[in-house]
């Protein structure tokens, strides 16, 4: 019961930020508003594939363009197709669709029912493969001498592969996008720079909200290296030295991006402690997670070496344009690595709040 009434305020905090960052654009499009959700239809009565149509159809009938160029909304990958019970989707989206369909109690094309429809947010815990963080807290601590970087899939949210494919957006310039992200650029509107992003970093510092021991670890991680910005030049080692110089991302398989970031290095070339050097590899792993462009990520599995090309932050132009994801395998269902063990698998976390119950109350 706590772990729902946890999820049900991050929820509605998610709900809330999406707003904001909707209300801060002032007319700009740009794919890095439209955040991750997951859509689910539950119609009893028609296939898995019908559902994703009744879905876009039901999205298209809300949807206007919002800023006055750009989509409103992309249509990603099937997560859950269970022929009997639900189908559920990613989506890169902006709010006003949901705000739209509610209030207008809309229906699809073919009349399916809207008590049918549910709409989550993705939120950082839901992006991360069980057992993540703990495999790579692992790592550091026992590393694998062939092993000298830190690598990481990241799965890529809708938005991403469809902003290429209608060349509105190059792969390499997203890369900087989330580069941008990472070390707080000048470019990042401040409603929502990475700091500002996060549920674990605001629960800890309202009393009203009984976070738990993992969340406030992130947080104190994000909090720790946000903070060694110097006031006075402005520089930080963790951007400086290894976010600007040792960290790429490499275009993938299937619309993945392969994330390395060096970490056999002497902790004096880059003026960090051992332990401020794995908060950086993990507030690295932070980043990404609460960034729109990422709907899920997890370790590599086997030893990579850092790659020997030219100089990070780079990402490398990619070898095919998949519009599709990798089938992912969680490295352990019963880890409680994540914040919440509820969300250990997607499925449980469509049961905790309907979006037409989160969107009445929010909206």
């Amino acid at each position: 019961e706590d772990a729902e009434n946890l999820f049900g305020i991050a929820t509605a905090r998610k709900w809330t930020f999406n707003k904001n960052v909707d209300a801060s654009t002032s007319g700009v499009a740009s794919p890095t508003h439209l955040y991750p959700y997951v859509a689910c239809s539950s119609d009893p009565f028609l296939s898995g594939y019908k559902r994703i149509q009744a879905m876009d159809s039901l999205l298209s009938t809300a949807s206007t363009p919002p800023l006055g160029s750009g989509e409103t909304y992309f249509i990603g990958t099937t997560i859950v197709n269970e022929l009997k019970a639900r189908t559920c989707i990613f989506v890169s989206s902006h709010v006003d669709p949901y705000k739209t369909i509610i209030e207008n109690e809309l229906v699809a094309a073919d009349d399916n029912s809207l008590d049918y429809f549910e709409y989550q947010p993705l939120m950082f815990a839901m992006k991360i493969v069980a057992g993540t963080t703990d495999e790579l807290l692992r790592r550091m601590e026992q590393p694998d001498p062939d092993q000298d970087a830190m690598s990481l899939y990241a799965s890529t949210c809708p938005v991403y592969s469809n902003y290429a494919k209608l060349g509105l957006r190059t792969r390499a310039q997203m890369g900087q996008d989330m580069l941008d992200f990472l070390v707080g650029s000048d470019s990042i509107d401040s409603v929502q720079s990475l700091y500002n992003s996060s549920f674990y970093v605001e629960a800890e510092q309202d009393a009203s909200i009984d976070s738990t021991v993992r969340m406030d670890w992130w947080a104190g991680i994000i909090n720790t290296v946000t903070e060694a910005t110097d006031p006075t030049t402005g520089t930080n080692v963790c951007f400086d030295a290894v976010i600007s110089q040792r960290l790429q991302l490499e275009q993938g398989y299937r619309n993945r991006l392969r994330v390395f970031v060096e970490n056999d290095v002497d902790a004096n070339d880059v003026r960090l402690t051992k332990e401020e050097f794995q908060d950086c590899l993990m507030y690295v792993v932070a980043g990404l997670a609460l960034h729109p462009y990422v709907c899920q990520m997890e370790p590599e599995f086997f030893s990579v070496p850092f790659p020997e090309t030219s100089p990070a932050p780079t990402i490398a132009a990619p070898t095919a344009d998949f519009d599709w994801f990798e089938d992912f395998d969680a490295l352990s269902e019963t880890s409680s690595a994540p914040t919440w063990k509820l969300l250990n698998l997607y499925y449980v976390c469509f049961h905790v709040l309907t979006m037409v119950a989160m969107v009445k109350l929010l909206l």
